[in-house]
């Protein structure tokens, strides 16, 4: 069953059966306790004894929340598996062999045509997105990898390896899923540019541009003249300061030996710590963004609970 239809009947079908009896990616980690100094710690579940292949860590975060009924997302660290989001519970599913899960065309394809997400390697940082959302990454270190979510409306940077402003990402792939029918297209406006907007085709955003001289209204899903659109980027846009992706530095603090742990930087807000298995690294909010203890993330200022 190679088709992106075939697939999604297919999910359909079984879902009744897979609610039953297929685990939700969330049982199978621990939640983050709530501590009076602001620190979280996350402790991983079903690690292979040799440290290795160790299964995505989700914390107290669903790997379906904020996802649209019916959309597939990738397993991370199994390319022929993937996920069903069906009432907020993600379903775990299988390609049929040799295919390979594709999550830009929400099908089963052959091996060579297959986008597969990137893999944790020990010792070094790496993120990757989570494909079919715009919140949603995945932050390795040591083998382990975590899931995190980008919060108010940030996105995930590729180009920076943290949340950031959605006007400096431009990702729709969030509002696009939501219209997962192939008989009706659906207009999404960029978040970078007036000039561009996106058509939505079942599920997947492609960019369209407007003519010269013109920018695209959401009012009537139109490319019209500056003066008659509603597009106001130029303004957000100055309020985003630059910002490049930046070498981890080695915490200044000693982690504990064992587990995931977030922590907030003693004196800056904007910095905050990320251990796993006794080893540390300082990481940086984009500006203009501090972290959140609570949530575990950098977020605006006047969202952050002091």
């Amino acid at each position: 069953m190679t088709g992106g239809k075939g697939l999604l009947i297919f999910g359909l079908l079984l879902c009744n059966h897979f609610l039953v009896e297929a685990k939700d990616a969330d049982v199978n980690t621990g939640a983050l306790p709530d501590r009076e100094d602001g620190r979280a710690s996350i402790t991983a579940a079903g690690d292979a004894e040799d440290g290795t292949d160790m299964g995505l860590i989700t914390g107290n975060l669903s790997l379906c929340q904020n996802v649209a009924d019916s959309v597939f997302l990738p397993y991370v660290g199994d390319c022929n598996k993937y996920y069903l989001c069906r009432y907020g519970q993600a379903i775990e599913l299988q390609c049929e062999w040799p295919y390979l899960f594709n999550a830009p065309t929400q099908s089963c394809v052959s091996p060579n045509q297959a986008h597969c997400l990137p893999t944790c390697t020990n010792y070094t940082l790496s993120t990757f997105s989570y494909e079919r959302t715009c919140t949603k990454y995945v932050l390795c270190y040591f083998g382990h990898p975590v899931l995190r979510e980008c919060q108010d409306g940030l996105q995930y940077n590729a180009k920076t390896d943290r949340c950031d402003f959605p006007q400096k990402v431009d990702c729709v792939e969030s509002e696009c899923s939501i219209y997962y029918n192939a008989y009706q297209l659906h207009y999404v406006p960029s978040k970078v540019s007036c000039d561009k907007y996106f058509l939505c085709g079942n599920g997947v955003p492609r960019e369209q541009s407007c003519a010269k001289e013109l920018y695209f209204s959401t009012t009537c899903n139109c490319c019209v003249l500056p003066s008659d659109s509603d597009c106001q980027i130029s303004y957000r846009q100055k309020m985003v300061q630059p910002f490049s992706r930046q070498s981890p530095r080695i915490a200044d603090m000693k982690c504990p030996s064992a587990g995931v742990h977030f922590y907030p930087h003693e004196s800056r807000k904007d910095v905050y710590y990320f251990c796993v298995e006794g080893h540390g690294l300082t990481l940086d909010c984009s500006p203009g963004l501090w972290y959140d203890a609570k949530v575990q993330e950098c977020r605006e200022p006047n969202n952050v609970e002091l």
